[in-house]
């Protein structure tokens, strides 16, 4: 079993969440490994705070993931190679050390083609959980690491617990000339969906690939 720790800047742990309870989901198919295949991956989900504190612990084979886009963040990613970078979003790895980030949040003309393209992985998240909205989610992995007090396993509950954090139907005001706090506000929404985007299609294409299965 691969063991994946998910190291999320405080901001950013709604989406580290996520992908731990994505990852949690039993949802192959009999002719089909979604994601990653069921059983094969154990995840965690840290703060900077934790990694930082039990980073010289750490052994160079452990697949890490890093969600957010702060200073730490950015060094990790300096010398990878984005294995996609679109509408803002990019991540990319080198190792067993990946990186997923909003760069910046979707110009306005572009919007309506990044709603798009958001709402096709989320049909596809979502057509996975109404399939097995009768069978209960993987336990989450416990704390690797003893002490650790951000690292959280999923709780067993149904499947149609595993939502997108933030609704990805297009927002009203999308435009040129709104006032600067109107802007501002529209501007977090639109970034709260990028990273749910991002998360998605990491999930559903490149997960596997990252860590090797």
């Amino acid at each position: 079993m691969k063991k994946l720790i998910i190291v999320c800047e405080e901001k950013c742990r709604q989406y580290g969440d996520y992908l731990a309870q994505l990852i949690s989901l039993e949802d192959d198919t009999e002719d089909e490994t979604v994601g990653t295949k069921d059983g094969e991956v154990a995840a965690q989900v840290w703060l900077e705070k934790d990694y930082k504190a039990n980073a010289a612990q750490l052994s160079s084979n452990q697949y890490i993931l890093f969600i957010g886009q702060d200073k730490l963040i950015k060094e990790k990613s300096s010398h990878m190679n984005m294995e996609f970078a679109e509408f803002g979003m990019k991540y990319g790895w080198l190792g067993k050390q990946a990186v997923l980030s909003v760069e910046k949040v979707v110009e306005a003309d572009k919007y309506e083609n990044f709603i798009s393209y958001a709402q096709n992985y989320q049909q596809n998240v979502e057509q996975l959980i109404k399939s097995k909205d009768k069978k209960a989610l993987k336990a989450g992995t416990a704390a690797g690491a003893a002490g650790v007090a951000g690292a959280a396993g999923v709780a067993k509950a149904g499947a149609l617990a595993v939502i997108s954090p933030v609704a990805l139907v297009p927002i009203a005001g999308i435009g040129a000339g709104v006032m600067a706090v109107k802007k501002f506000t529209l501007n977090s929404k639109i970034k709260e969906q990028q990273y749910s985007c991002a998360v998605m299609k990491f999930y559903l294409d490149d997960l596997s690939k990252f860590l090797g299965l």
